[in-house]
């Protein structure tokens, strides 16, 4: 134990520069933290003021409330969507349309026949026979692309085609 009091004694002068030296780089040390630590804080504060009168949080909860609106509205769209592709197959939305004379001797093709089908070939033909003194309107009703009635060679061109329109939708 002497010999280590002697040895203090002896470079006593240099283990208090030692010690010196490092409360120094201490104190540099803790002024380095501090001024990171001050600058971390503005920033912290910047991100937690946010827009407005919010702060970080308020914005998140804001959006995550928004966020959960916008998937309801999402899904209530999809099914609103998936509504109106199965009504859709029963609208009338296959049409043909076919102008032509029905008499020798009455031109401009004032005569028509006009097929207006759903996705199931469900319908109607009209046809409008246009003669020198008079017009008639006649209308066919389609079930399953068929009908109970007799077709003109017209009649039956505009239902083939408003049938095959609806097998290429």
């Amino acid at each position: 134990m002497q010999q280590f009091s002697q040895l203090i004694n002896n470079y006593s002068e240099y283990i208090i520069a030692l010690v010196l030296l490092l409360v120094l780089v201490s104190f540099v040390s803790l002024i380095i933290v501090i001024r990171s630590l001050n600058k971390t804080k503005k920033k912290y504060q910047a991100l937690l003021k946010g827009v407005g009168n919010k702060n970080l949080e308020e914005i998140i909860l804001s959006n995550a409330q928004r966020l959960n609106f916008l998937e309801e509205y999402l899904k209530e769209n999809e099914n609103k969507l998936l509504t109106l592709n199965e009504s859709l197959g029963t609208c009338l939305k296959n049409h043909s349309f076919k102008r032509y004379n029905a008499f020798d001797g009455v031109g401009g093709e004032q005569s028509f026949s006009f097929a207006l089908m759903d996705d199931n070939g469900t319908g109607l033909i009209i046809s409008s026979i246009h003669g020198r003194n008079d017009a008639r309107t006649y209308a066919k009703t389609i079930v399953a692309g068929k009908t109970k009635y007799n077709l003109s060679d017209e009649e039956k061109t505009v239902l083939s085609i408003a049938l095959n329109r609806k097998m290429k939708n």
